[in-house]
């Protein structure tokens, strides 16, 4: 009789593949330390979120992907009890429209999936939003292990009731400083202005959401230093992150002067909007108006006129959202952090040199 081969033709372990004609292998532990040639109990630290673990980056790596490519899946229920954690995590959002929070939350849900928790997402409207404090309950209540909230504002009632639960401000500065995950906006007014500037444009606009989201304010703070310092020209309007909010605000520019050559957008959703309104008014783009989005989707190379954007960095925001509220369930000190790339812009049909 034979001797069964411990490996594939190529010489490769087969454990956690499919056998032929039978189901798929659940994958172990030890079927993913040795596939990555480490001890299973490094496998063990780094799937279940060990704050002690000291592993090398690219071994980290390798672990998290070889358990994603064998569909290692932790048993939660067991997990949950020995930890006494539920494994999920709460991801409050507003505009859920909005195709740039689908980005993010790609990011995050892929993240937390590798890391063993799941992401329950909450929609709050951009006209109400609630302060963070009101979602505490979810962490009392052991529905959630922390809390991941992008809809603080820069309002007083949004600073109360935040220090208890594990949380992280996404894309926002909250009032407790050390669980802020946010991008770079400075670095993308500069790499707008350069361009712009580069083009000959001297008047410019910044059409945005509203003055308390923190997003906005570090976007249009970084707006008015650079111009201020170049010595270039700067009209800020404030909208709702609407089409209706884009529309009216680019209505309001109209009827003011001196006309600025080119203006950057905020929101999407405000982007078609603001065509919208430039084309009723019979203004071209791009021969008498450029315009730059903040927000970057497919869909704005396939307008009337292609829409150039300033793409961020956002499925890699939320998966270091994720890290950092992993980081502070387990009880680990963190700090701030800025995700600055992927960051470039898209140069498509909507800006020229000024007229």
């Amino acid at each position: 009789m034979g001797v069964e081969s411990p490996g594939g033709p190529d010489g490769r372990s087969t454990r956690g593949a499919p056998r032929p004609g039978g189901p798929r292998r659940v994958s172990r532990l030890v079927d993913i330390a040795e596939a990555v040639g480490v001890h299973v109990s490094t496998v063990s630290r780094v799937l279940n979120g060990d704050p002690a673990q000291s592993i090398r980056p690219e071994i980290y790596e390798r672990i998290l992907t070889t358990a994603r490519q064998q569909g290692y899946r932790p048993n939660a229920l067991a997990r949950a009890l020995k930890r006494r954690r539920t494994g999920t995590f709460a991801f409050v959002v507003p505009l859920l429209r909005n195709p740039i929070w689908a980005r993010l939350q790609r990011g995050a849900l892929q993240r937390a999936r590798e890391r063993g928790y799941v992401v329950m997402i909450m929609e709050e409207p951009t006209e109400d939003p609630r302060p963070p404090g009101d979602y505490g309950y979810l962490v009392e209540e052991s529905r959630a292990d922390g809390l991941l909230l992008a809809t603080s504002l820069r309002v007083p009632e949004h600073g109360a009731g935040v220090s208890g639960p594990p949380h992280v401000y996404v894309n926002r500065r909250g009032p407790d400083r050390g669980n802020d995950v946010i991008m770079d906006e400075p670095g993308a007014i500069r790499m707008f202005l350069d361009y712009a500037v580069g083009l000959g444009h001297r008047r410019f606009a910044l059409l945005d959401g509203p003055a308390e989201v923190d997003t906005v304010f570090r976007r249009v703070g970084a707006a008015r230093r650079a111009c201020a310092a170049r010595g270039l020209s700067l009209a800020v309007r404030h909208a709702a992150p609407t089409e209706d909010g884009g529309w009216d605000a680019t209505t309001r520019m109209l009827r003011r002067g001196p006309r600025p050559t080119i203006c950057g957008v905020g929101s999407l959703n405000q982007v078609f909007g603001v065509m919208a309104a430039l084309r009723d008014a019979g203004v071209d783009v791009p021969g008498e108006m450029s315009v730059v989005s903040f927000d970057e989707d497919e869909c704005l190379a396939y307008l009337e006129v292609p829409v150039t954007s300033v793409s961020m960095p956002l499925p890699e925001l939320g998966v270091a959202a994720v890290d950092a509220l992993i980081t502070r369930v387990e009880g680990t000190p963190a700090g701030d952090v800025v995700v600055r790339e992927p960051m470039k812009l898209l140069k498509r049909g909507s800006v020229a040199p000024p007229p």
